[in-house]
Formats: C-alpha cells, structure tokens, sequence
C-alpha cells in the first residue's frame, strides 16, 4: 500500500510542479492594491534576459485608451515572466502573453525592479483580456485554463476559472472601488 501511495505521488507531482496557484482576489481588492488601472492596445512585444540570465522576461508596449486609476504616459511597458530568446522559452502557467492588437483592462503595479515598466497585480488576475461581440458589446475574462486557485477558507485548491464580465461592468465595480 505505501508503494502504491508513493506511485501515485510521484504521478502526481508533475502535475503540481506545472501549475500556478494564486489566492484569489476580487476586482475591490486588485483596485485598492494597484497604483495603475489602465485599458489599453498592445503595440509590440519583446523579450530578454534577466540580469542574473536566469529568467526570460517579456515587456509589452501598450498604447492607452483610457485610464481609470493613476497616471501613465500615453504609452507604457508591462513586464512578465517568460518568454522566447534565442530559441530558449521559459513558460510560466497562468501568464498570458499579449500579440500586437490585443487590448486589455489591466490592473498594475510598478515593477520591483528598477527598469520603468509596470507588472499586472495578481499574476494573470489583473489582466483582463477585451472581446469585442458583432453586437457591439465589449467582454473581458482573466481566466487562464493552466492556473489554479487556492480558497484559504476551505484549503481546497482547484482551477482558476477567473472573471467573465460584460467590460461597463467591470469598470463600474472599479470605479466604486476607487472612490472608496
């Protein structure tokens, strides 16, 4: 039985090790915590080395079309983790990379590092992605398929599903948020 148990772990464990698990957070919460809630147009992408060359780090120029919280310029970097560089990808489960045209609400921080771009609050949590309909109408979603959830409540850890929300929804719940 104790063989079996061990097998079953170590199937197990690749899956764990793939994953990336965040303690949710309500949109209230990501607006209270960002510096910077902007929508806007991805322009370009690029990514490099870290410093230490021991990370792949992707910065994507984004265009404004509106801000709801903070002040950036009329363009501004967001960095994530991973990211293609000389044929090496490094891939972080939960990170969603943007392509040029893409837009998105993003909820934003200044990075840790000293390098003038923002990071998106919450991992992929604060990114939200814009879905335009044929009927005129605008939805986002920050779920991303390879993440997963952790409810501290219940010590249940399942997949993140995220938000789907019609975007004048969001930006609602945002703006009551930030006039608190």
């Amino acid at each position: 039985m104790k063989r079996l148990s061990v097998f079953l772990l170590a199937l197990a464990l690749p899956v764990v090790l793939c994953a990336t698990t965040v303690i949710p957070m309500g949109v209230e919460k990501m607006a209270s915590v960002s510096t910077h809630i902007v929508e806007g147009r991805a322009v370009k992408s690029v990514a490099q080395w870290n410093a230490e060359h021991t990370l792949i780090l992707t910065y994507t120029q984004f265009e404004v079309t509106r801000t709801l919280k903070g002040q950036v310029p009329a363009t501004f970097m967001v960095r994530q983790l991973g990211g293609t560089v000389d044929g090496i990808t490094q891939k972080v489960a939960g990170v969603r990379h943007w392509r040029p045209g893409e837009e998105a609400l993003l909820f934003l921080q200044p990075s840790s590092i000293a390098d003038g771009a923002l990071v998106v609050t919450g991992l992929m949590q604060g990114n939200f992605l814009m879905r335009h309909t044929p009927q005129g109408q605008t939805f986002v979603s920050n779920g991303m398929p390879e993440a997963s959830q952790y409810q501290a409540a219940s010590g249940e850890v399942t997949g993140y599903r995220g938000s789907n929300l019609r975007l004048k929804d969001l930006e609602s719940r945002i703006q009551k948020a930030v006039q608190k």
